[in-house]
């Protein structure tokens, strides 16, 4: 049974993507904390200890570097990290998922879909 409010660390540059998923965990009543630059993930996972990571590619520097790092960090989320590509970004799609991502999504995102994974991730905890 998922923790009913579970930590939730949004890394993603677009406040334009970011927004509308703020917003909807917020109402789900999801602690969710949102940031844009890959320094500030590395303080927030030690600082937040968030249940998930949702990362996007396109962060300052390269997120799945990021990634690759934390894969077997004792900061590395316990439900998981969630990988936000660009459309049409087969490669990093792929790269993600071989390097273990819990879900790979392409923006822009739909609400309803985001909740239902993280939901679905944090039933594991």
């Amino acid at each position: 049974m998922p923790p009913e409010r579970a930590r939730i660390l949004l890394a993603e540059d677009q406040a334009s993507v970011a927004q509308p998923v703020l917003n909807v965990f917020n109402s789900s009543g999801h602690d969710v904390r949102w940031v844009r630059a890959v320094r500030e993930v590395r303080a927030q996972l030690s600082e937040f200890s968030p249940d998930v990571l949702i990362l996007d590619t396109t962060l300052d520097t390269d997120g799945l570097e990021l990634f690759q790092a934390l894969r077997f960090s004792p900061e590395h989320p316990p439900a998981g990290v969630i990988i936000l590509t660009e459309p049409g970004d087969i490669s990093t799609k792929e790269r993600a998922q071989q390097l273990g991502a819990a879900a790979v999504l392409a923006k822009p995102l739909r609400g309803d879909e985001i909740v239902e994974i993280v939901e679905d991730l944090l039933t594991y905890l």
